[in-house]
């Protein structure tokens, strides 16, 4: 099973890179391979970074993944976009955010009406992990439902 990894990057914002290394790790030990990991490092995207070869990469990922995993907290056009992507093929998605800053998280995340969309809330990383485990098994190949 391919999944997806969303977060935003630009500008600096990384202040939630230990919740997104939390979903890769989380992700790993449920067999999944994890596309767009890098967005783990805290360092990506570093200044020797092709962004034309990166973006010919990520539409490559969201064409062949099976469902998209995001952490959603901070507003980034690059996640909307991602998650736009998977979501109209149809996919499984699931958004997490901070729920300490629930009141500032777009509509678009919290009350997306998709059945194929999941938005979550996390106080913790034990949530983080409960959450992403409950959807990557959901998801998985034989999985009974959705």
């Amino acid at each position: 099973m391919k999944i997806y990894l969303s977060t935003a990057i630009t500008r600096g914002r990384r202040e939630y890179v230990e919740a997104v290394k939390q979903i890769v790790d989380v992700l790993k030990a449920e067999g999944a391979e994890v596309l767009n990991q890098r967005v783990a490092d805290p360092s990506f995207p570093g200044p020797s970074v092709d962004r034309a070869q990166s973006m010919r990469e990520v539409c490559g990922w969201l064409e062949s993944a099976d469902a998209l995993v995001a952490e959603a907290t901070i507003s980034s056009t690059g996640v909307g976009a991602e998650f736009t992507t998977v979501q109209m093929r149809g996919k499984p998605v699931l958004l997490l955010y901070d729920a300490h800053f629930g009141f500032r998280i777009s509509d678009w995340v919290v009350h997306n009406p998709d059945k194929n969309v999941d938005a979550r809330a996390y106080r913790d990383i034990n949530d983080i992990e409960r959450l992403v485990r409950d959807f990557a098994r959901r998801v998985a190949p034989g999985a009974s439902s959705r």
